[in-house]
């Protein structure tokens, strides 16, 4: 105040002018002649201290030094959340074997990553895969920040999975900021920009033939095992003995309740609780695909007792 009343910053008589300034080293801070301070833009928020030196200009010699403190806010954030989801498959060949079978597994991986600006809370992840068995979560991911343990996914391959040749499937992720705006993503199998469903081949319905039939009974190779025929129901099997008479004649062959396990289902009589004799024998295996294309193997079959 001047005389009682506030001061007013000008030229005019009763006013007072500002006659120096300081202001703190490297801010860029710039204290104008109308008392109003200029800051720069992208200058960090804090508080900077500021002191100035009035003069009455009616008395020059009537001065006085002010300091004040200039508040820098940080500038307001727009939330421009976001989230994406990488969905993997692994294979496991529980027996071995190279191909895949009814009830052996798939593990599925997920990684989450937060690609938006603001922290995620309560990040699930959701798999509408009929049988998977969902594990892990919810986990919460700062920005830029990657989560590829948390989550994880078990599923048991059924036959119909194997007829298919496929398993195709998509995965989705969701969270929330803390003003409680949502974001979802589905899932894609390579990276964070596309939504591509994960889709695993499944080798298991390639034929192979296992062509030595022991009934000695040890339960070990004690019937004409032919990988992948159950995949096309549309079969007729056939084994003739080395005079080419037709032993054993089966359709819808599927290595369980109609297999070849050394008894004649053919022209040749013989006695359910002997068998057949051992020896070589020939198959033919006709079957059609899923596009009922026929297809034909043939080879030699060795019986043992």
């Amino acid at each position: 105040t001047l005389n009682g009343s506030p001061v007013v910053v000008g030229t005019a008589a009763g006013n007072v002018q500002i006659t120096s300034s300081t202001v703190p080293v490297g801010s860029g801070l710039v204290v104008n002649a109308d008392g109003t301070v200029t800051v720069p833009a992208n200058t960090p928020s804090g508080n900077y201290s500021v002191s100035y030196t009035i003069c009455e200009v009616n008395n020059p010699l009537n001065c006085s030094t002010i300091s004040s403190t200039v508040v820098v806010s940080a500038p307001a954030i727009v939330e421009v959340p976001s989230i994406a989801i990488i969905k993997t498959a692994v294979f496991n060949d529980e027996n071995s074997n190279g191909n895949a079978d009814a009830g052996e597994t798939i593990t599925y991986n997920f990684k989450v990553t937060n690609t938006g600006n603001v922290p995620l809370y309560n990040i699930t992840v959701l798999d509408p895969l009929a049988g998977i068995i969902m594990s892990g979560g919810p986990i919460d991911l700062n920005v830029n920040d990657t989560d590829e343990v948390s989550f994880s996914a078990q599923y048991s391959i059924t036959q119909n999975d194997i007829n298919n040749g496929s398993i195709s499937n998509q995965a989705s992720v969701m969270g929330s900021t803390l003003s409680g705006i949502k974001v979802e993503d589905k899932s894609d199998n390579i990276n964070n920009l596309g939504d591509n469903p994960t889709v695993l081949l499944l080798s298991g319905c390639v034929i192979k033939i296992f062509n030595a039939v022991s009934i000695n009974g040890d339960s070990m190779n004690e019937r004409f095992y032919i990988q992948g025929i159950e995949c096309y129901p549309d079969n007729t099997v056939q084994i003739y003995n080395r005079w080419g008479v037709l032993v054993f004649e089966r359709d819808h062959y599927n290595n369980t309740d109609v297999a070849f396990r050394g008894i004649s289902e053919g022209r040749v009589t013989i006695k359910e609780s002997k068998g057949l004799p051992e020896g070589t024998y020939y198959y033919i295996i006709k079957y059609k695909d899923h596009q009922s294309t026929p297809h034909q193997e043939a080879g030699y079959l060795y019986l043992t007792k």
